[in-house]
């Protein structure tokens, strides 16, 4: 076995312990989707369906995995092309339409069909051309007051969510947004990719097809104020349920790695873990002859590390399921982009001994450096 197999597997061992173990982790999984079922009919009087997302969701219990919730009205339905209206029953169900044409990829408008009960959702209406359109800047700030009027008075606005701290160093946040129970017409291309390059399977597939997606209040700048950006946040918990344990201690690294390494300059703290994660589902996909096997776990990160280091000097990184969705398009640029990818470039010099730059990390690899070291020693002495 060669050196890198050996640190491999003592850093599989060690990121079973500090992430978690196969069974701890799907212990996690089953928890949160059992206390999900159980609280959903008494949330807030019934005026909201809700799902946690985020890093908790998907098995992590790292010290700074934040609480996330999508939360939004269940009578109210997004549809994709105005045919599907027939599937719902008026006034029972408020119907919106959604409106991509002149939109950056990804984003939509949301055109109101139907009349809404809901007081968030009719006080954000704007008319425009003779239709009525739903504003994501009012509605975003219609539920930061929803949450003053529970309680919650320090929450403040962060992208699509209200955000407020429920720990030290731990914050909640809640994108309350809306749901569509089908499948949107630009990530159609998606359902074939994953056919030819057989990840994930069929089964994970037609779960996430038969899943929808969301919509949330954020548009592509801050003053596009009609426009709403598509979530797939339901369909990445379930491709991250779908990874083997390898390749989700890879991403749990790789997490580690950009918190503890990566982000820790101001001047280029600009990678958010869901670019990570991008990035892994993309080599997962993309890469079918590498081998995710605990030996194997540190070859497989540094084809993260290195696609990431590439997204970042052509300052794209596409969406996984849009991928005409540039994510880097307004973050990863100029002046911001030069000195991210430099710090990058850097630490891709130093090899992957650049991990033991991560004081979570260290102890790991140190532990099997050591053990290859011993035995280098006891080798010579025996000869």
């Amino acid at each position: 076995m060669n050196h890198i197999a050996r640190l491999s597997e003592v850093m599989y061992v060690g990121l079973c312990r500090r992430v978690g173990s196969p069974t701890e982790v799907r212990i996690r999984r089953e928890v949160n989707d059992t206390m999900e079922v159980v609280s959903q009919p008494v949330y807030i009087m019934k005026r909201l369906d809700r799902m946690k997302s985020g890093s908790k969701r998907e098995g992590f219990r790292l010290i700074t995995s934040d609480s996330d919730w999508m939360l939004w009205p269940p009578d109210h339905k997004v549809i994709c092309d105005i045919s599907q209206i027939n599937l719902y029953r008026i006034p029972q169900h408020t119907v919106m339409l959604m409106e991509c044409d002149d939109l950056p990829p990804g984003f939509t408008r949301l055109s109101l069909l139907s009349q809404s009960n809901n007081a968030e959702t009719v006080s954000s209406c704007v008319v425009m051309n003779d239709s009525t359109y739903i504003s994501s800047t009012i509605f975003r700030e219609n539920y930061l007051r929803f949450l003053n009027t529970y309680g919650i008075s320090t929450a403040v606005l962060h992208g699509p969510c209200s955000t407020y701290s429920i720990l030290q160093d731990v914050d909640a946040d809640n994108a309350f947004c809306f749901k569509s129970d089908h499948w949107p017409t630009s990530a159609i291309p998606w359902i074939q990719r994953c056919r030819e390059r057989r990840w994930p399977n069929q089964t994970v597939v037609s779960e996430i097809l038969s899943g929808g997606f969301h919509i949330v209040p954020i548009g592509s700048t801050p003053e596009n104020k009609l426009e709403w950006r598509i979530s797939f946040s339901q369909a990445e918990q379930k491709l991250v349920y779908s990874m083997n344990h390898c390749q989700f201690l890879c991403y749990g690294l790789f997490k580690v790695f950009l918190k503890d390494v990566i982000n820790c300059q101001p001047n280029t703290s600009i990678l958010c873990s869901y670019f990570i994660k991008t990035i892994v589902f993309w080599v997962i996909q993309k890469n079918t002859s590498l081998s995710w096997t605990p030996e194997n776990l540190l070859t497989c990160f540094w084809e993260s590390f290195k696609l990431l280091i590439y997204m970042v000097h052509t300052g794209e990184c596409p969406n996984f399921f849009i991928p005409q969705n540039n994510m880097f398009r307004v973050k990863v640029t100029g002046s911001v982009q030069i000195l991210l990818f430099n710090q990058l470039y850097d630490l891709y010099s130093k090899g992957i001994s650049c991990l033991l730059l991560s004081e979570k990390i260290r102890p790991y690899l140190s532990i099997a450096i050591l053990y290859k070291t011993l035995r280098v020693q006891t080798d010579e002495n025996n000869f």
